[in-house]
């Protein structure tokens, strides 16, 4: 089968000169451009390197501050028949932590990166990495045409292991999804089908590039498509939103997206004098995804940016996750926002299974299929799912070679998540492990979160994470919410703003809360994707270590 080793040599070979990748910095909205032959020459004499030391089948840490050099390494790892290990670069406690992680589990041997904030000493045995190579260093070498004449095409097969994706850890400790050549090249298929993409699309992202959907549905989807990509910095995002559209509009892009986050975002902080001249009628493709979608946040966005021309037939809902590479179902293109409302609260299809995977909705004791409409467990199979947990052949038996009673040896992935189909369509209702059960019912987190934060205009959007938890032999049901900053000189009213989010809950939903605690803005525990880790938010609790709002000082 033809894998990105060979698909990164077809692009050079036919579309040298073409770009390939933009990477913007700055205000000037000005990228530096890499064509197809620049990519596969860098990559082709970084992975000539990466042969010359022996790293082929061994596992290489990447975690580079530059996207560009990002996105060499990546591909050297994949020409050199290496296993590469994205991470982000650890400027955080919480960050250094998960990198430790990573150093126990995957048991790399050597480092790529271009930063002085990871330094060997970051790990918990440096003296078992025995290369490290800096991408500063690499990129200004002369030699790259030389090096790149000395690579060796691998004899890779379909089920050869590509790269380890660690999972977000929103519900545990991350573990290392086993993602395969194969994966890369059917997922990519798949997604290729789903948003209509080829040669004259033009992708942009500004999501983190080590995590999956930054990763497979930008860098590598493009270059599977033969298409250009453009990235911006997550950072420069969250901090500059307008320049996402700026981009979109001034290159004509046709394909960009993300969590919801990013339209709220864009919806709340973009500024109308920052609109002007914005010509948003390339954009075809406005994916979201990786978190629960909130019709509200599209609604709102779509409305904002209909007089730049966004059009609401854009907008395209989809689901996946990083144990079936990335993508999973996806809506039709062109069909724009489309919900069910039969719930207290609007869920958002998230369209339909594409190329070979196939989903059933199983209940998840009797592991009996479910008809349409009811819900359960979100089991797939196909080509892309993975070939399991890095190290954890139990959790691997149990998660990917599950099986529905009563129909034979075929194998499916259980994904965790919950939901049901309607005439073919996937709609995603929320996660198994996050169930709250109260008396022998079932409620999902996420319509406590909303309830409350629909009652009441002090709480921060999506800033809510609700659990249970086990307490002198009996179950409590708690909700801890960010308070907004102009709420936390309010404090004397903060017994009777939980009074009445505790009425709230209790009038719309029948469930009555335990107890009800504001924390300070930024001090739920997320992935680094932005979904809420419950678990983590249920432990820290217990532990009395999360961030408590605090009256200010006099």
């Amino acid at each position: 089968m033809r894998t990105f080793p060979h698909i990164l040599h077809d692009r050079a070979q036919a579309q040298p000169d073409a770009v390939a990748y933009r990477f913007f910095q700055g205000a000037s909205l000005v990228p530096e451009d890499l064509s197809f032959q620049q990519v596969w020459q860098q990559a082709a004499a970084l992975a000539a390197v990466l042969q010359s030391r022996g790293l082929a089948g061994e596992r290489v840490l990447l975690t580079c501050k530059s996207q560009r050099h990002f996105v060499i390494a990546f591909f050297a790892c994949l020409m050199a028949g290496a296993v590469a290990v994205p991470t982000a670069l650890p400027r955080r406690n919480a960050l250094l932590e998960r990198l430790h992680v990573l150093s126990r589990d995957a048991g790399f041997c050597a480092l790529v990166s271009d930063s002085d904030d990871l330094q060997l000493s970051h790990f918990p045995d440096p003296a078992a990495i025995s290369e490290h190579i800096d991408m500063r260093a690499f990129a200004l070498r002369p030699d790259h045409a030389d090096l790149a004449q000395q690579w060796a095409m691998p004899a890779l097969q379909a089920g050869d292991l590509a790269f380890l994706q660690y999972t977000s850890g929103s519900t545990g400790e991350p573990k290392g999804v086993m993602v395969t050549h194969g994966n890369l090249v059917n997922n990519c298929l798949a997604i290729g089908q789903g948003m209509g993409l080829d040669a004259s699309a033009r992708v942009f992202t500004a999501l983190p590039l080590f995590h999956d959907m930054g990763l497979v549905g930008g860098v590598l989807q493009s270059m599977y498509s033969g298409c250009s990509a453009s990235c911006m910095t997550p950072a420069e995002f969250v901090q500059y939103p307008e320049r996402w559209l700026q981009i979109i509009s001034r290159y004509g892009m046709t394909t960009s997206g993300g969590p919801n986050f990013m339209y709220q975002l864009a919806a709340q902080s973009i500024k109308p004098e920052q609109m002007t001249g914005l010509d948003l009628s390339s954009w075809k493709v406005a994916f979201c995804g990786a978190e629960p979608i909130r019709p509200a946040t599209i609604e709102a966005f779509t409305s904002k940016f209909a007089a730049a021309g966004f059009r609401p037939a854009s907008f395209y809902a989809c689901y996946g996750m990083a144990e079936s590479t990335l993508f999973i179902t996806g809506a039709a293109r062109g069909a724009g926002l489309m919900t069910d409302r039969r719930t207290d609260g609007a869920i958002v299809g998230c369209g339909h299974p594409r190329h070979d995977t196939v989903l059933a909705i199983v209940e998840p004791e009797s592991r009996e299929r479910q008809a349409d409409g009811a819900v359960g467990e979100i089991w797939v199979h196909g080509s892309s799912i993975a070939a399991g947990y890095w190290q954890r052949q139990e959790q691997t038996a149990d998660y990917f070679h599950a099986t529905i009673a009563g129909e034979g040896a075929q194998r499916y992935l259980r994904t965790g998540d919950l939901g049901y189909v309607v005439d073919g369509q996937l709609f995603v209702s929320g996660r198994l492990k996050d169930l709250i059960i109260h008396y022998g019912k079932k409620y999902l987190p996420q319509d406590i979160e909303n309830e409350a934060e629909r009652h009441h205009s002090a709480l921060r959007e999506s800033g809510g994470g609700a659990f249970s938890v086990s307490q002198g032999g009996k179950e409590r049901t708690v909700l801890v919410f960010e308070l907004k900053r102009e709420w936390l000189r309010r404090h004397q009213e903060w017994p009777e703003l939980a009074a009445s989010v505790r009425s709230a809950v209790s009038s719309r939903l029948g469930l009555t809360l335990d107890e009800v605690l504001f924390i300070k803005p930024g001090a739920l525990p997320r992935t680094s994707s932005g979904k809420v880790r419950r678990n983590q938010c249920r432990l820290d609790y217990l532990d009395g270590v999360l961030a408590r709002a605090e009256a200010p000082a006099p």
